[in-house]
């Protein structure tokens, strides 16, 4: 994305604002925005060279077709605040290029057909009927802590585990609930799985079939329409280190040294960043332990073009590749999107390693181009989504959405319904800047 109007890399003088926002994702870029509509002058601080956070759209290396390298689904239907803002600009989501059918690599061997089978269906359907009941307990409107749900606030593997189902069914349900979590089953909580569940309305089957959506033009054209409509004052390269407060105003400290007042500052940067920032005072209890106890999704995205590659999407819980699926046709060759978590975790940027994950799906597909990033080794997300660790969300969740003093907190990683999705940035960012506006009289 080209650098917008008004954005600087270079280190400036001793500089002030009505309002800072830190992090230029979709939620900065949303609460800049409304900051900028409630009568505020924004300054935008945001540590990479670009806009868009973990919204990142550019070509494909070796091919040319533009890719998401980070985030890219919207579900019209269920995501009300991403929808209002395509409407507010004109955006449209784009069709969907080839339909597939699946291909099941479970066992060491691949198959068109199902892969589980007699006993193993009755425990697949007592699973996931007993996910759907739990997920009607939640209101995803109301964070987790204000209600009573500690008895689900447990491991994927514990909940899934006392059920009591054979390890191939196991396998399949923990695999599958990884296509949202990015992490192993003993890592993150089943009530942030099941919360995901409740947001489609107890639809066990949304979880994979309600996220098709993806925005004409990329989500670059998102990201472009809120940069222009906020016109913050935007510095890129700029990586906030500390944020002091008092009484009357908060001071950011960048990596460079520069010291930056405002009457009031918005966090939008991954709750895993949290923990490299200094706060004074320091963050207050349920922030603070998320800040020392970040979560685990080291979800890997990959993105490859194949000749050859059949239109079927691919599921394999004993692959490196836990899904593949077939996204765009270009020149004879198939472009895919594959997803990769833990413990068998592909790097996106090692060819090698993604074209031989891809053979055990399709071994007459040949692959020619592989690209893909790091989010786990980027020093500015360290890591995919939020998904929380068991414990946390029945405990801790309102926190997130709390201001401390001059300080709000935005980020998908705080959102009450929609947790780690774009809904749920755009969401964070209408709350932080209406929280900021009227703690500057603006509102």
């Amino acid at each position: 994305m080209p650098d917008p109007a008004g954005a600087s890399r270079r280190p400036a003088s001793a500089a002030s604002a009505d309002a800072i926002v830190v992090g230029a994702g979709l939620a900065g870029l949303s609460a800049a925005r409304d900051l900028r509509d409630a009568g505020c002058e924004v300054l935008l601080l945001e540590a990479r060279d670009r806009a868009g956070g973990r919204a990142w759209t550019r070509p494909m290396a070796g091919v040319g077709k533009p890719i998401e390298l980070g985030g890219a689904w919207i579900n019209r239907e269920k995501h009300d605040f991403a929808t209002a803002e395509m409407r507010r600009y004109g955006l449209e989501l784009a069709p969907e290029d080839l339909v597939a059918r699946f291909r099941w690599r479970f066992g060491g061997r691949s198959s068109n057909e199902f892969p589980l089978a007699g006993p193993e269906l009755y425990e697949l359907e007592r699973g996931l009927y007993r996910v759907i009941e739990a997920s009607r307990r939640i209101d995803p409107s109301v964070p987790r802590d204000r209600q009573d749900l500690a008895d689900l606030d447990v491991s994927v593997a514990e909940f899934l585990a006392a059920d009591e189902p054979s390890p191939r069914t196991y396998a399949f349900l923990e695999r599958f609930a990884a296509l949202s979590g990015g992490a192993a089953g003993e890592e993150w909580s089943a009530l942030s799985a099941l919360s995901l569940v409740a947001a489609f309305d107890g639809s066990a089957y949304a979880w994979f079939a309600g996220v098709g959506g993806r925005i004409e033009g990329g989500t670059a054209a998102l990201v472009e329409a809120l940069l222009e409509d906020a016109r913050p004052r935007l510095r890129l390269g700029t990586e906030v280190v500390a944020i002091a407060q008092d009484g009357e105003s908060a001071t950011v400290t960048t990596a460079a040294g520069e010291r930056i007042e405002a009457g009031a500052v918005i966090l939008a940067v991954p709750l895993s960043i949290w923990g490299a920032i200094e706060f004074s005072p320091a963050l207050s209890g349920g922030k603070a332990e998320y800040a020392a106890h970040p979560h685990r999704n080291r979800m890997s995205k990959v993105w490859f073009a194949a000749e050859a590659m059949p239109e079927e999407l691919a599921f394999g819980p004993d692959s490196p590749l836990l899904f593949a699926a077939p996204q765009y046709e270009i020149d004879g060759a198939v472009i895919g999107v594959g997803f990769s978590a833990p413990p068998r975790l592909l790097d996106p940027t090692d060819a090698e390693a993604v074209s031989a994950a891809v053979a055990e799906h399709f071994p007459e597909a040949r692959v020619i181009a592989v690209d893909g990033h790091d989010w786990s080794a980027d020093p500015f997300s360290r890591g995919g989504w939020q998904v929380h660790r068991p414990g946390q969300l029945s405990r801790l969740h309102g926190a997130l959405q709390e201001p401390e003093g001059r300080v709000f907190f935005a980020g998908s990683d705080t959102a009450v319904r929609w947790i780690g999705w774009f809904d749920g940035a755009l969401e964070s960012g209408a709350r932080a800047a209406a929280q900021a506006a009227r703690r500057l009289d603006r509102r």
